[in-house]
C-alpha cells in the first residue's frame, strides 16, 4: 500500500450533511448528483464521503457523515444542500482497491504511519470515490482514503508562515499562576493540580466537561508575542489575523480547550479527561465547569472554507 503527502486545491463542492447508516450514502450521492445536473453546473471530480463519527464508537443510526462532490458555477445553498469551499490544504493519501468492508483495515495502517512519521492530522478523514458498483467488480472498486494533516516539516519551518509586527509593548502587565500541569501516561490524558489549589475543584465531577485554559508556554517568548497573522495550516492559500484562530501565536499564548471529565481525584489533585490539545507539562492557569446555558452557541456562524473539517455541531455519544 502506497501513502503519500499532497497538496489538495481549493474546490466548491456541494453537500449534504446526514446522520444515519453508511448505507444511505449512495442514496445521497445519487440526490447530489441530480441535484447538481438538474442545476445545470459542471461536475469537476468524484463524489467523496467525510466522516466525523467511527463505526467503532456509534452505533450505526447515529453515524454522522457528509456526501459531497466538487462543480463549477454559481450557486447557493437550497433545501439541504449546502454550497462550501474546501480550502487548499496537505493531505495523507491512499487507494484502497476492492470492496468497500475492507477499508476498515487501511485506516488502521494510516493512522499508525501517521504516528511514525510524526504528522498532525487537522480534520476528519475522507473517502472518494473513484468508480462505483455500477461500473465495475467490486474486486476492482477504488477508493481514495485522504487525512487532512499538517507535514512535520512545515511545522518546523512555522516561521515562515508567520507575519511579525514591530510592537510596542503596553507597559501595564498582570499576574498570572500555575495552577497545574498537563500529564500524558498510557495514552491517557490527566490534570495534575498543585496542592495549594486542589480545594478549588470540590465538586468538579458532578461536570460532565472542563474548560481548560493552559498556557502555551513553547510560543511565550517576546517574538512570538509579535505574531499578529499567520497562514493557516488547514487553509494553506489564506492568512488570517491571530484573532480569528486558534494558533498559538498571540500577544498572550493563552489557549483553550474543552475537555470531558473521565475522572476526579480530589485528594490527589489528579483530572482524568480527554480531548486536550496541549504537550506533556504544559502549565495549566484555570479551569471552569462547561455549561451549556453560557457556553453553547444556538446558532453559530464559521466561514465556508472551514466548514468541511467539522460539522456546525458534533454531538458527543
Amino acid at each position: 500500500m502506497k501513502i503519500e503527502s499532497k497538496t489538495i486545491e481549493e474546490k466548491q463542492v456541494a453537500s449534504i450533511s446526514h446522520i444515519g447508516p453508511v448505507e444511505n450514502m449512495r442514496d445521497l450521492i445519487g440526490e447530489l448528483i441530480s441535484w447538481v445536473m438538474k442545476k445545470r453546473l459542471e461536475i469537476t471530480g468524484p463524489p467523496f464521503v467525510v466522516y466525523y463519527t467511527s463505526p467503532m464508537e456509534v452505533a450505526p443510526e447515529k453515524m454522522e457523515y457528509d456526501v459531497g462532490i466538487p462543480f463549477q458555477g454559481k450557486i447557493t445553498d437550497e433545501g439541504k444542500v449546502s454550497v462550501k469551499i474546501l480550502p487548499q490544504h496537505h493531505v495523507l493519501s491512499t487507494i484502497h482497491q476492492g470492496p468497500y468492508q475492507q477499508v476498515g483495515s487501511v485506516y488502521g495502517m494510516m493512522m499508525e504511519h501517521i504516528f511514525k512519521e510524526g504528522y498532525e492530522i487537522i480534520g476528519v478523514p475522507r473517502e472518494i470515490y473513484m468508480n462505483s458498483p455500477g461500473e465495475v467488480p467490486e474486486s476492482e472498486l477504488l477508493t481514495e482514503i485522504q487525512f487532512p494533516i499538517i507535514p512535520e516539516s512545515i511545522m518546523k519551518d512555522a516561521d515562515l508562515s508567520i507575519e511579525f509586527f514591530n510592537l510596542k509593548q503596553n507597559t501595564e502587565s498582570y499576574n498570572i499562576y500555575k495552577i497545574g500541569e498537563v500529564k500524558l501516561e498510557n495514552s491517557k490524558t490527566y490534570l495534575k493540580i498543585l496542592e495549594p489549589y486542589r480545594p478549588a475543584i470540590k465538586n468538579l465531577v458532578d461536570f460532565s466537561h472542563v474548560m481548560v485554559f493552559w498556557w502555551a508556554d513553547k510560543f511565550a517568548s517576546d517574538r512570538y508575542r509579535t505574531a499578529l497573522r499567520t497562514k493557516l495550516p488547514y487553509a494553506t492559500n489564506r492568512q488570517s489575523g491571530v484573532f480569528a484562530t486558534r494558533s498559538e501565536y498571540r500577544p498572550n499564548p493563552i489557549a483553550l480547550t474543552t475537555c470531558r471529565i473521565i475522572e476526579v481525584d480530589e485528594k490527589g489533585g489528579i483530572i482524568e479527561i480527554s480531548g486536550m490539545d496541549a504537550f506533556e507539562g504544559t502549565p495549566v492557569i484555570d479551569l471552569k465547569p462547561y455549561s451549556p446555558s453560557f457556553d453553547r452557541v444556538k446558532e453559530p456562524k464559521i466561514p465556508k472554507w472551514l466548514s468541511f473539517l467539522w460539522p456546525q455541531w458534533k454531538g458527543e455519544y
